[in-house]
């Protein structure tokens, strides 16, 4: 019988089971996945589990600090999908009677640890065997309709909180259905309205998204994803009002959408990404960085997740995370139309000075279906021109003057730019083709 109480066994035993674990079989002949287990385990006896992403492990097991340009997040995640393989043989095996096991779940890695009560030797005696025997019958009965119940919540929480990226099963959405026909409606609109955020600089655009958020709330209050959308979309409005009362009545609106979400799923990594998008909001960089590489950490495939990561990366200065994990190239086979980071991949190649890169990557987004918008129009005509294609450049600057001549395109990036020599890269570029400053 196993328990995953939230009251931690004794740390002796632990620390017992963690030395035989890395004398096994299992990982005794690889070092770094000792290390890794090691480091892990004792994380989570600290009460630091919680802190434990993929780049700790990088810097604290591996060595590599940040500073060595190394990307070393796909190195993490392959060895922990080794160590939960090895811990899995192990306890199939010789860890089959160890009195506490040690859980690794999939997206974390912080360990869980399931306590094995052992069972009191059996007494002879027939009324003692009738007991034992009827006492059996009753746990497998209650057992089993225990189970047939949780099961039946398990489908239900899942529909609720499904992996947005990926949408609902068929067996999530009959269940919602059947149970709970507004929630399946609220978690369709969300998303819906989640694949309309972007272009972003549109405000009309992020009125409707919002309306479609609150509306997905109102029917589906417990829904995650009603919550984390409506965050990043209050974020993303927060920069089209100057600083003041509205701005700040906006971030904070937002920010308590996305704790609100924290709450309801905080394994979710449109959870983790709207929390890191309104930690950015209210000029938190580092813990906005953080929640959006874990996001990224618990689903590498949620694109949406990769957005709003590389806003963060592209207005925070970090040109190049963005250049390695926003790359299209990256993605064979997948649908990338109205993802962003497609054009923040560009926009990073133009800030890096790769120049004729950065134009290149522009069309490449354009012809996957990446959103059109002020921002990339103005990058699209700075890239030409630090590119020596002056004709080229002179020529898309008269067509934005005269479709947009009212763009507040420069108000809004310097609001977003972390950092304002980087929005000065760009509009000095833009000033030496021609740009009239909307700031002058």
């Amino acid at each position: 019988m196993e328990s995953s109480d939230a009251k931690a066994p004794d740390e002796e035993i632990v620390l017992e089971s963690l030395e035989k674990i890395c004398k096994s079989q299992e990982i005794s002949g690889s070092q770094r996945l000792q290390d890794f287990l090691t480091y892990v385990v004792t994380e989570t006896l600290e009460g630091r589990g919680g802190q434990i992403f993929g780049k700790t492990i990088a810097e604290d097991v591996y060595k590599r600090p940040p500073s060595s340009g190394a990307d070393s997040s796909n190195l993490v995640r392959v060895d922990a999908g080794r160590l939960r393989r090895a811990l899995e043989a192990y306890y199939n095996g010789d860890g089959a009677t160890d009195r506490i096991r040690f859980v690794i779940d999939p997206g974390q890695y912080a360990v869980r640890f399931e306590t094995r009560f052992q069972t009191p030797p059996e007494r002879t005696g027939n009324r003692r065997t009738f007991l034992i025997g009827a006492l059996v019958c009753l746990v497998l009965l209650v057992g089993g309709v225990l189970g047939y119940v949780l099961l039946q919540i398990s489908g239900l929480q899942e529909a609720r909180n499904p992996a947005p990226a990926k949408g609902l099963s068929s067996v999530q959405r009959e269940v919602l259905l059947n149970r709970s026909p507004a929630t399946l409606e609220a978690v369709d609109l969300a998303t819906q309205a989640r694949s309309l955020i972007f272009p972003a600089s549109n405000p009309a655009r992020l009125t409707a998204t919002r309306g479609m958020f609150e509306r997905a709330i109102e029917l589906g209050p417990n829904y995650s994803g009603g919550h984390a959308g409506l965050a990043q979309i209050v974020g993303l409005q927060s920069f089209l009002v100057p600083a003041g009362d509205e701005r700040d009545v906006l971030i904070g609106l937002g920010f308590r959408h996305a704790q609100k979400a924290l709450d309801l799923s905080p394994a979710s990594p449109w959870t983790h990404s709207a929390l890191g998008w309104m930690e950015f909001v209210r000029g938190n960089i580092d813990a906005a960085r953080s929640y959006s590489l874990h996001a990224v950490e618990i689903d590498p495939d949620d694109l949406d997740v990769l957005n709003f990561d590389s806003l963060i990366g592209i207005f925070s200065g970090d040109f190049d995370h963005v250049v390695k994990s926003a790359n299209p190239a990256n993605f064979p086979g997948r649908d990338l139309s109205r993802h962003v980071f497609t054009v923040a991949y560009a926009i990073a190649k133009f800030h890096l000075g790769e120049y004729q890169a950065a134009v290149e990557a522009l069309n490449q987004a354009a012809s996957l279906g990446g959103p059109s918008s002020s921002i990339s129009f103005a990058y699209l005509i700075a890239a030409h021109h630090k590119s020596g294609n002056e004709a080229m450049a002179g020529k898309l600057l008269g067509d934005f003057v005269a479709s947009r001549p009212n763009s507040r395109v420069e108000i809004v990036l310097r609001r977003l730019f972390a950092h304002s020599d980087d929005a000065d890269t760009l509009f000095d570029a833009l000033a030496e083709a021609g740009w009239q400053s909307s700031e002058q």
